[in-house]
């Protein structure tokens, strides 16, 4: 009985959340050394390994479902945009991913409609990412994969692709952070090297520094078996673009200089500072997410 009461006390209180502000009131813009540009605050960094509470065979490679469950939990318990309220069913951007890796059929493992001989490849397709988020935002939160208190949505979530040429990707993610909607940004590989430390104001705010660490892209790789060698602590990951399996990472912002543009990335590794920024190159999609 009390541990009954106790579900519907804490039921009422997730019910009873307010909402906040909307999504673009999150976003500065930057300023400084030669930069400018804009960075929507606030957004979670999550990093691999998430908790396992699903009985996953591995949770390795799982960089596109934390991708993901930054910018929903920004989205609902942060922004508290009214079409995301409650999506997210509470949960910590560690747990939310494990549930999205299930409709993302992340590791060939989860939603049945899309677990394919394809999907039986370590990480997640490129092309399951949005309709995962999808599913997971329709979904009603009881089983499978596990019970969650959330609300439904029918979103619109956009992929595109390499095809799409990159001044449409480029576009596309500018106007996204434009209006405080973290991205899924896709990338071949991940291997950033060098990196230099700066801090950039807010020209909106004069409370608002935001410390972020300039990287150089290194050699193209294909997995991250020598960087674990050198960092224990570097995740598990394998990629293979051609078959559209690549790094994902949470875009919440961009800046640019008199030479080139660069993202600003939350990329799951805990082996990297929060703010990465690196040049725009190596994209090979783009997931974002649009107001239904």
């Amino acid at each position: 009985m009390v541990t009954r009461c106790l579900a519907i006390l804490l039921l009422l209180a997730f019910v009873a959340l307010p909402a906040l502000a909307q999504p673009e009131s999150f976003v500065v813009r930057l300023v400084g050394d030669g930069f400018e540009g804009l960075y929507i605050m606030e957004v979670p960094d999550a990093s691999q390994p998430p908790p396992n509470p699903l009985g996953y065979r591995s949770v390795d490679n799982w960089c596109a479902p934390l991708a993901a469950a930054n910018a929903l939990f920004f989205l609902d318990r942060v922004a508290g945009a009214e079409w995301a309220l409650k999506v997210s069913g509470g949960l910590s951007p560690d747990d939310l991913s494990v549930y999205l890796g299930y409709f993302m059929t992340t590791n060939g493992e989860g939603s049945a409609e899309r677990v394919n001989a394809a999907s039986q490849r370590p990480g997640t397709l490129n092309a399951d990412i949005a309709p995962g988020l999808i599913e997971f935002a329709e979904w009603h939160g009881e089983p499978p994969p596990g019970l969650v208190w959330k609300e439904r949505y029918p979103w619109r979530v956009d992929f595109l692709g390499s095809d799409a040429g990159d001044e449409a990707l480029l576009e596309a993610y500018a106007a996204s952070i434009e209006t405080g909607i973290p991205v899924v940004l896709c990338l071949a590989f991940w291997n950033p090297v060098a990196p230099a430390a700066l801090t950039l104001s807010s020209s909106t705010s004069t409370r608002d520094a935001v410390p972020i660490a300039f990287y150089a892209w290194g050699d193209p790789i294909t997995s991250t078996t020598d960087l674990r060698k050198e960092n224990p602590k570097t995740p598990d990951e394998s990629w293979d673009d051609k078959c559209g399996i690549g790094h994902a990472v949470t875009g919440v912002g961009f800046l640019k200089d008199r030479e080139r543009f660069w993202v600003i990335v939350h990329d799951n590794w805990s082996t990297t500072v929060m703010d990465v920024a690196i040049p725009w190159e190596y994209v090979s999609a783009l997931i974002r997410f649009l107001p239904g």
